[in-house]
């Protein structure tokens, strides 16, 4: 049981990308759970069963991130897993089936919840993320988050746990039931047309960078120069939003005004708002910055990135404070950014952005499982997104989390050009207005389940 989960999980969560497998992952450690064990049996299978499943991500990290990071990165959500199952296991004990798929779904999705918070992953970690290849099953996140996604996960996957040993058709059957429904709702609400579409090229070079951590100008200078002349190229073609990758290189103070005068002739000449992503000197400290052009103005606007990685970034810049929305209604946010769901919908409700850019920098082999993190938020508020990842996916997706299009760096200069769809400014979904109500009450709903369990006689079994 253990293996037939953690392969499920390997393909599906982390690094995986086969989405249909999230909903069925659960199910073989769940049967186990549901039958004649030992808690510390359960507990045990539950956690390698997960463990095993996000192992994929010690891939992409292992040379990035010290032994106990890549140890928690493993174990935390192991946890997160493997207590909702002991839970259920209980209450299934005490009240059946029925009542245990319901535990189980809402403890899940209340501790991933609650684990969102950390400073360090964000949500990253939350098994919600894998539906993001299937959008129409994830369009729940407008209303309750994305723990509404991974309710949804836990409650189908213990339906047909339960049902399979005890042989009762009803846990199974409100399962599918909860599945059918939220297929419709995806269906219904990602059929309303677009308003209106937003031309936007995204232009990436993971050659054309200048140095990241030191004052090197002539380097620096080099691969600015370099963007202009392919933002140039874009003169006539109707483009409106151009967006650039995360930190491109460091600018001196001594300089700086030699690379706003490239980038802001560049936009002027391409006749587009431009976002660009670099590092420099702000307010008496180093930041992460992306700064915004609008044609015939010279002087950007500045972006302070406020969420950053700890030990890779903390070390060398200072979080900012505040969003920024342009007057055109551009958002500005850059790549870690994006994992805080709480900030991303404060701002958005605070704002009203028609869209999201997003300079990013990942790390190669995780691509697309950073990257469907952002897509996430854009479901959350309503807000499309356009995001650049150097060394990574250029990607634009809608409001609804569908990719519009997308490309992988390859190395030299590559533009992607598409039209986005509009619908209105984000930060108006139901979930804007009620927050993380839905995960709150789910993990007072599981936590009150299990405590009552542990006072109710078990169940003679059958």
């Amino acid at each position: 049981c253990a293996l037939l989960s953690a392969l499920g999980f390997y393909f599906s969560i982390g690094l995986g990308d086969q989405w249909w497998l999230a909903w069925l992952a659960p199910i073989p450690v769940l049967w186990f759970a549901f039958g004649p064990t030992k808690y510390w049996q359960t507990f045990l299978v539950a956690f390698f069963a997960y463990a095993l499943g996000s192992s994929s991500l010690i891939r992409a990290y292992s040379e990035l991130m010290p032994l106990p990071v890549l140890i928690l990165i493993v174990s935390g959500p192991a946890v997160v897993f493997a207590v909702p199952v002991i839970a259920a296991k209980r209450v299934q004990q005490s009240s059946g089936g029925i009542a245990a798929m319901f535990a189980f779904a809402a403890l899940w999705a209340g501790i991933d919840l609650a684990s969102s918070f950390s400073a360090a992953g964000g949500a990253t970690s939350s098994p919600s993320a894998a539906e993001i290849g299937a959008p129409v099953f994830i369009q729940t996140a407008s209303l309750v988050g994305f723990a509404g996604v991974t309710f949804l996960l836990g409650a189908v996957a213990a339906g047909i746990a339960t049902s399979l040993r005890s042989k009762s058709p009803a846990p199974a059957a409100i399962a599918i039931a909860l599945f059918a429904a939220n297929t419709a709702f995806g269906a219904i609400r990602m059929s309303a047309p677009p308003g209106g579409t937003l031309r936007v090229a995204l232009i990436e070079s993971d050659d054309a960078v200048g140095k990241t951590q030191q004052d090197d100008k002539a380097v620096t200078l080099k691969a600015f120069d370099a963007y202009a002349a392919q933002i140039e190229k874009l003169h006539g073609q109707n483009v409106k939003l151009i967006v650039l990758p995360e930190d491109i290189g460091w600018v001196g103070p001594a300089w700086r005004g030699d690379v706003r005068a490239t980038l802001a002739k560049a936009a002027t000449v391409a006749d587009a708002t431009l976002v660009a992503g670099l590092n420099t000197y702000v307010d008496g400290a180093q930041r992460n910055v992306s700064w915004a052009f609008t044609p015939g103005d010279g002087t950007p606007v500045t972006y302070q990135k406020r969420r950053l990685i700890q030990g890779l970034e903390t070390r060398f810049f200072t979080p900012g404070k505040t969003p920024v929305v342009l007057s055109n209604g551009i958002g500005l946010k850059i790549c870690k950014d994006m994992d805080f769901h709480a900030m991303i919908r404060s701002d958005a409700v605070a704002t009203h952005p028609l869209l999201l850019a997003v300079p990013a920098w990942d790390f190669h082999i995780d691509d697309w499982s950073h990257g469907r993190v952002a897509l996430m938020r854009s479901v959350e508020n309503g807000v499309p997104m356009v995001r650049n990842a150097r060394d990574g996916l250029l990607t634009l997706n809608d409001r609804y989390g569908r990719i519009v299009a997308r490309a992988k760096t390859t190395g030299p200069f590559q533009t992607l050009i598409g039209d986005l769809p509009l619908d209105g400014r984000g930060g108006n979904t139901i979930y804007d207005r009620i927050g993380d109500v839905f995960g709150w009450l789910c993990l007072v709903f599981g936590i009150a389940a299990t405590a009552l369990a542990f006072f109710k006689r078990k169940q003679p079994s059958p």
